[in-house]
């Protein structure tokens, strides 16, 4: 329960922060820039930007991960111990 829970919880995190990343950057060079300014702007910095951002984002979505894991194991626990009491 415990690693499903938190492989899927920082699975989700990991995908919504970079795709939130790519759009951002796209938003940022299409809003700011020229149209082939842009293309070049955003082909050069979504590089950069995966290099920065990846292990960022996944560091944050393992930590979400298994605090979400831990926190459904306790609650699995204490709902399991409240039924065997009836």
């Amino acid at each position: 329960m415990f690693e499903k829970t938190a492989f899927r919880t920082a699975h989700t995190l990991y995908a919504l922060a970079i795709g939130a990343g790519v759009i951002g950057l796209a938003w940022v060079c299409l809003v700011h820039l020229p149209w082939w300014a842009a293309m070049a702007a955003f082909c050069v910095g979504l590089p950069l930007l995966a290099m920065v951002a990846a292990p960022l984002a996944a560091g944050g979505a393992l930590v979400a991960g298994v605090a979400v894991g831990l926190l459904a194991v306790v609650s699995g626990a204490l709902a399991r111990r409240v039924r065997a009491g009836d």
